[in-house]
């Protein structure tokens, strides 16, 4: 999962940066390219609470997995460039980086 998190963060990153420092409003094009990954990522969260954490977290989190999924098709079937940017940056990125942190903090210390 750390993998395809990682992955799905350099995607992210390089939208955002093309958009934000390039003006590329290629995003909702760019961001579908990433669609098979987000869902596999997604799915992880869906499958029950695997991860032993309290049921009411779990709750929480699977319902914030599912706003972020939300957000990402309705972002592209309106084609919404901010919209999806926004969603990528704050909503995916998050997530993602559930499955990064660690490894993160390890590597700042």
């Amino acid at each position: 999962m750390e993998k395809l998190a990682l992955e799905l963060i350099r995607g992210i990153d390089l939208i955002c940066m093309s958009y934000h420092f390039h003006k590329d409003e290629n995003v909702i094009e760019k961001a579908l390219v990433l669609a098979e990954k987000i869902q596999q990522y997604c799915s992880g969260f869906l499958q029950g609470n695997i991860y032993g954490i309290e049921e009411k977290a779990y709750e929480e989190l699977k319902n914030y997995v599912l706003e972020v999924l939300k957000d990402y098709l309705e972002a592209a079937s309106q084609r919404d460039i901010v919209y999806m940017v926004d969603t990528l940056d704050y909503g995916l990125r998050e997530l993602a980086d559930l499955s990064v942190g660690e490894t993160k903090e390890t590597e700042d210390e």
